[in-house]
């Protein structure tokens, strides 16, 4: 919504505030007209003060009861509040007045919040017709595309919005995701390289069509347009960090290094920096440079799980297996709200070589919470890289211990799995198509998806085609 502070001038606006503050705290009843109480209600908005927009209109409304204008304000208030229903009931009671283009873009943020994406783009379109600012309307309306999953048809509003402005960089990363979520990598550099040519110094422009270059497998040309990019505005901190992940994929660690660095010099200290700084300084074995970021990592966000590891893989690959169990179990320790990341964090630390410290990580977890199935299973993936039988051995037991488990299709699905790999054909495809009988979904689980990866098996194919499966 646009504001005009001009009417008011500083000095002005510094006296409503002191009258405001007044008010507020003696409960006096000064009196404001209604232009005051709307410049008053813009500035809180505009510095994002809530809880003063919420007593000014209030204030408001008493001295001005059943004003078109502040119930507008009220309205949009509540969208960001997240309270859209009874913002969409004030818009309803005001409908007979709602007529400018104001009431449509309020509306239209209601019924996004509310997911009524469609819905939306039809009060933003009525805004497009009653004259609201044309690049504020189609940027909206692109967005609402994008909610819907319908990204072609977002980036040509994003193309309306960048005729307006090329400057606006905000559309153009939105067009860059709109390319990146639909995997239209390919069309995503020529639109970029088509943009470029008539606006060569647009740093966005150049970022994006590095991360597109990216995802397409250009690396060298992805760092090149990085660089085009920073040589444009040399304080971009998320530019250094991707070339430094890109120069890390191709294992040119000491590179990775450099520009690691070159970001932490640009922002402040980040988690995440020093994570895959230590990573670097980790696989060239240089593991005190590596435990000294991963602890400065851990200094930022204690809470971090994968920086305590990190830590426990360094001091065991130098000898020390006492100080590695530690960290290992104060990785555990901080708990985790979602049993699947550890799933994925000890198969990785199993790659890695690190196989004792993934067993025990699990073995604690199992430990630590008993009740959780999804560890036990867990444990059966690892053990099942080394030692099929040991694996079956604890899908059985799980099967006794958690035998009214909401996961007992997946225990089902890797017990069958297991059995045809060790060339038990006939049982294997047993429990596979007992589990398919049991939850279809769950052979869309990511650990099941994972271990089919590994296996072009006849008869499990042949039950997946049966049952209508991927």
């Amino acid at each position: 919504m646009s504001e005009n502070f001009d009417q008011f001038s500083e000095e002005e606006i510094n006296e409503l505030k002191q009258k405001f503050i007044q008010m507020k705290d003696t409960h006096s009843g000064l009196y404001l007209d209604v232009d005051e109480y709307e410049q008053l209600i813009d500035y809180f908005f505009e510095k994002e003060n809530t809880e003063n927009i919420e007593i000014a209109i209030s204030f408001a409304l008493e001295q001005h009861p059943n004003n078109y204008d502040f119930l507008l304000k009220k309205a949009q208030l509540l969208a960001l509040n997240g309270q859209d229903e009874q913002g969409l009931q004030i818009l309803d009671d005001i409908a007979s007045l709602g007529n400018d283009p104001d009431y449509f873009m309020i509306k239209g943020t209601l019924l996004s919040n509310l997911q009524k994406y469609r819905e939306a783009i039809e009060e933003y379109t009525k805004a497009l017709n009653k004259g609201q600012d044309l690049e504020e309307v189609y940027a909206n309306i692109a967005f609402e595309y994008e909610n819907l999953e319908q990204y072609n048809k977002a980036i040509e509003y994003i193309n309306k919005v960048l005729e307006i402005n090329p400057k606006n960089e905000a559309a153009l990363n939105e067009a860059g995701i709109c390319f990146e979520m639909s995997n239209q990598s390919a069309d995503a550099i020529e639109y970029f390289n088509d943009f470029l040519d008539q606006h060569p110094y647009s740093r966005s422009a150049w970022f994006n069509l590095a991360i597109a270059l990216n995802s397409y497998g250009d690396n060298e040309k992805a760092i090149e347009a990085y660089e085009f990019s920073l040589a444009i505005d040399e304080n971009q901190a998320s530019a250094l960090f991707n070339i430094a992940n890109i120069y890390a994929g191709l294992n040119d660690h000491d590179k990775a290094i450099r520009y690691y660095k070159e970001t932490l010099s640009k922002e402040t200290p980040d988690t995440i920096t020093y994570y895959y700084m230590g990573e670097s300084y980790e696989k060239l074995d240089n593991f005190d440079e590596a435990l000294s970021c991963y602890k400065k990592s851990i200094k930022i966000n204690s809470g971090f799980h994968e920086a305590y590891v990190g830590i426990a893989r360094c001091y065991f690959s130098i000898g020390d297996e006492e100080q590695a169990y530690h960290f290992i179990g104060e990785a555990v320790d901080l708990g985790e709200p979602f049993p699947l990341f550890w799933s994925i964090r000890s198969l990785k630390l199993d790659e890695q070589g690190f196989f004792k410290l993934a067993k025990m990580a699990v073995l604690q977890l199992i430990k630590k919470n008993p009740g959780e199935v999804l560890y036990s299973i867990n444990l059966a993936l690892l053990l099942s890289n080394h030692d099929l039988r040991k694996a079956i051995e604890i899908l059985n037991d799980t099967l006794i211990q958690y035998s009214d488990t909401k996961h007992l299709a997946i225990i089902l699905y890797l017990k069958g799995i297991y059995l045809v790999q060790m060339g038990n054909d006939e049982k294997g495809l047993s429990y596979f198509e007992k589990a398919i009988l049991l939850n279809k979904e769950d052979i869309n689980n990511p650990l099941i998806q994972g271990e089919l990866l590994e296996m072009n098996h006849n008869g499990l194919n042949d039950l997946m085609k049966k049952y209508d499966l991927s």
